[in-house]
């Protein structure tokens, strides 16, 4: 039965994850332990300038943590990875994880259990695409945190085209990111010029639904 990536929307023969995104999320596993660790070592004051407000919720003239760091570090990434492996275990019909130890011991037993499941995961999980989409954004919030962050870029549309004798579309994400002068269709690699670039939103389906950014 056909499907499609329930990240990128690419068309499946079976499954719920393609297997791009399949090792994109694997890697993503694998690294957050050690950022995890480093977000611990973020945990240092925050240092505010002299004329920056601080929040009426912290006396002070700063928070006792970088709270940024903190809520992902103690409150999002372990809780979030646990959330997964908790469902993904309902899933196939075990029962509920153990979990013991450190925050930094948690996150990496739950990513590591997590990563060590995604060839079922991709295949026979319905919500692969979620999962992958969180693991994403976590791995972004954190280094973004630790001033890393990635230039995603703002979501143009869709490619246009033509990949096969029938006239169908690619479909893959057409993104901008800062500088560019060029669009770069990463599933077909067909190169957009700036005098395309009317042609691109002309031809874009119609979908009210879909995101724009």
């Amino acid at each position: 039965m056909s499907t499609t990536c329930g990240l990128c929307e690419r068309q499946l023969e079976g499954g719920y994850l393609c297997p791009g995104d399949t090792l994109a999320l694997a890697e993503r596993l694998d690294r957050l332990p050690t950022l995890c660790t480093r977000l611990s070592a973020a945990l240092a004051p925050v240092v505010r300038g002299a004329t920056e407000r601080v929040s009426t919720g912290h006396p002070g003239p700063s928070a006792p943590v970088n709270e940024d760091a903190l809520d992902l570090w103690y409150g999002g990434m372990a809780c979030v990875l646990e959330r997964w492996r908790s469902d993904v275990q309902a899933w196939r019909g075990w029962g509920e994880p153990v979990v013991e130890g450190s925050v930094d011991r948690r996150i990496m037993a739950a990513a590591r259990w997590l990563g060590m499941s995604l060839e079922w995961i991709a295949a026979e999980y319905p919500s692969a695409g979620d999962l992958a989409r969180e693991v994403r954004e976590l791995e972004g919030a954190a280094l973004s945190i630790l001033g890393e962050g990635e230039d995603r870029g703002r979501r143009i549309g869709k490619c246009v085209a033509v990949v096969d004798r029938e006239g169908a579309a690619c479909g893959g994400p057409i993104r901008h990111h800062r500088g560019e002068t060029r669009l770069v269709c990463p599933w077909c690699e067909c190169v957009y010029e700036a005098s395309d670039f009317l042609m691109l939103a002309h031809f874009q389906p119609v979908d009210k639904t879909e995101p724009v950014a």
